[in-house]
């Protein structure tokens, strides 16, 4: 139907007058008025990869600005602070700091950001992300958001219920601090408004993680394990993709359930391998296994499904806690060689654990 000039103006007007009804809101969405976020206070300021350190740069650095004016993402800018006034700092208000990019290395004359490869580049942590729960959306206001997951280049965050006993809870997002390498996708996409939700801690010092041999990473990992940071490694070409704190088979299971490519193709060294452990690995497709402690069942399924697996110990059974008797996730799967019905023994025993506990703790 032609629109004449009435029906135009009142439809201009009812536009005018949501847009007008929208102003305070500040989200992306509909009408709403889009607002830049805040720029967070940093524990220690980030500066780019091939730097080294923040002290190395703050030394080198003539302030030149060729750095900010080449990077195509407007991460870098002059800074405000009066002891390093002039000098470039990270921000992402703008945009982010892609793996690929290398342009403020290949124009810095005075050796402050060194040209580096982009493989070199994707293996250098600058800093990690801090997760701020009391501005989280999804934590504080139960909204689904998946931004910072969604846009993370390599895959350090993952959502998963913020109360493990309930499923349909809220999911949020856990960091891999091993993984994150500083890039602030995640700062610069969360939604929540003044701050991000998501903001990044600068390291004084760069870490570079180069692709270690088989052994390296056993001996790596088994440190690890010993000084209690983790119980399990989960190990992608080389590199530690991932590590994990909690009870082996409930934290394979979780990422099986809400990140199963961080189990594909990859290998495990886990402190303890039972039947449950080994069920979860087969079903996300993990291509080896070695285990300080595994039960000769364990194995055998490994061995069957043609997974590579190597164990320091091998015993009969893994015990409980108490060593008075079988693991209950062991105990619920001893008669069950099905994988499928094997994960679903673990799920409902994890369940009744977890609800057990729950009835305890009140």
């Amino acid at each position: 139907m032609e629109m004449n000039r009435r029906t135009f103006i009142g439809a201009s007007a009812a536009a005018s007058a949501a847009a007008f009804a929208a102003e305070d809101k500040t989200v992306d969405g509909g009408l709403a008025e889009v607002t830049m976020p805040g720029s967070p206070e940093r524990p220690h300021p980030l500066v780019p990869a091939g730097s080294g350190s923040f002290d190395s740069f703050s030394r080198k650095c003539v302030g030149c600005q060729l750095c900010v004016e080449a990077c195509p993402h407007r991460v870098l800018r002059p800074s405000k602070d009066l002891k390093r006034f002039s000098q470039p700092e990270m921000g992402f208000e703008y945009g982010w700091c892609r793996p690929g990019c290398t342009k403020c290395g290949e124009v810095c004359p005075a050796g402050a950001i060194r040209k580096i490869s982009v493989g070199e580049k994707r293996n250098t942590h600058i800093g990690h992300v801090i997760w701020h729960k009391e501005r989280c959306l999804a934590a504080e206001e139960g909204v689904e958001c998946s931004a910072c997951e969604r846009h993370c280049p390599v895959k350090a965050i993952v959502r998963m219920p913020i109360n493990p006993s309930d499923p349909s809870s809220p999911k949020v997002p856990m960091i891999d601090k091993a993984v994150c390498i500083g890039c602030g996708a995640c700062e610069h996409f969360c939604p929540a408004r003044p701050l991000p939700a998501m903001t990044l801690k600068g390291f004084a010092v760069h870490r570079t993680v180069r692709p270690m041999s088989d052994d390296d990473a056993i001996a790596e990992a088994r440190s690890l394990i010993a000084k209690g940071a983790c119980t399990l490694v989960i190990v992608q070409d080389g590199v530690f993709a991932r590590r994990e704190k909690g009870r082996g088979a409930p934290s394979l299971l979780s990422l099986l359930d809400y990140a199963p490519d961080k189990l594909k193709g990859t290998w495990l060294i886990n402190k303890t391998v039972g039947r449950a452990a080994a069920a979860i690995a087969l079903s996300g497709g993990v291509k080896r296994v070695h285990a300080l402690l595994a039960s000769e069942g364990a194995v055998e399924l490994l061995k069957n499904g043609g997974v590579q697996v190597t164990a320091e110990k091998t015993v009969p059974v893994i015990l409980n806690e108490k060593q008075d008797g079988p693991c209950p996730l062991e105990d619920a799967v001893k008669d069950i060689n099905d994988i499928k019905a094997m994960l679903k023994a673990v799920r409902k025993r994890i369940a009744q654990l977890r609800a057990s506990s729950d009835k305890a703790s009140h």
